[in-house]
């Protein structure tokens, strides 16, 4: 599924902010492509200003890159 990387970087399309989310946290069949988690993945930021904009998909990554932000 995810080629031993446990992290996805993705960017929001409206906003364009860039965050790292877990693979191991999401829950989904082993078999599931990467590019398939993108339709579930949605910019909090976005989502407090009633917009859903899809992601974009960056990167698999060792690691997070970004910081978490609640803001």
């Amino acid at each position: 599924m995810n080629g031993g990387f446990p992290w996805l970087e993705i960017q929001c399309a409206r906003c364009k902010t860039s965050s790292d989310v877990g693979l191991a946290a999401m829950k989904h069949p082993p078999t599931t492509f990467v590019h398939d988690l993108s339709s579930r993945l949605r910019c909090r930021k976005c989502a407090k200003a009633g917009r859903r904009p899809s992601a974009t998909l960056l990167q698999l990554a060792w690691q997070p890159r970004h910081p978490r932000t609640e803001a």
